[in-house]
């Protein structure tokens, strides 16, 4: 537990947050990405240094066109349950990138939903999202998976089409292999 709140409190350096909006400004273009599969969805996750550690971030929502509505009360129950796990929750309604910043917004219905953790390295860090990421899943809100479902079989847009050429093909081999 202790552990877990110094993460946090790392975290909350590295992405400040102020009146809803959390900024995050990488120093370097220096990124690991990729796929990760939890529970058969498929994930986008990102690696980026900052102030000589890493911050990982996994979308557990990968920007939609239209917003999820999902109730405020869930949205801050489920960060609390992160953050109790050294995780920074990190739900927008806009997001933009500008050369290495990257600044979510959140106010209102929900389009994307990301968690972070923090870390000495990129294996330390990534490993660290993912064993805490997956201690955290059996409580992610149902409609945010339900949204992330509804990315794949093509009942919801996406903002950035290159996020479901990355996703779908991976989920549909998934679905012809097995896990």
């Amino acid at each position: 537990m202790a552990r877990a709140r110094v993460n946090l409190r790392l975290l909350e350096r590295l992405l400040p947050t102020e009146n809803g909006i959390t900024v995050f400004d990488a120093e370097t273009q220096e990124t690991s990405y990729g796929i990760w599969f939890l529970d058969d969805l498929p994930f986008i996750f990102d690696t980026h240094r900052k102030d000589r550690r890493y911050v990982a971030t996994v979308e557990l929502l990968t920007e939609v066109v239209t917003p999820v509505r999902i109730a405020p009360t869930r949205v801050r129950r489920f960060g609390g349950e992160c953050r109790d796990l050294g995780l920074l929750p990190l739900p927008y309604s806009g997001c933009y990138f500008k050369d290495d910043l990257h600044v979510y917004s959140f106010f209102g219905p929900v389009r994307g939903f990301d968690i972070a953790a923090a870390g000495q390295s990129v294996a330390s860090v990534e490993r660290a999202l993912r064993k805490c990421a997956t201690a955290v899943w059996p409580r992610v809100p149902r409609e945010v998976l339900r949204a992330q479902r509804g990315i794949l079989e093509g009942k919801r847009k996406v903002r950035h089409a290159v996020d479901l050429e990355s996703l779908r093909p991976r989920w549909k081999e998934r679905l012809a292999n097995g896990p």
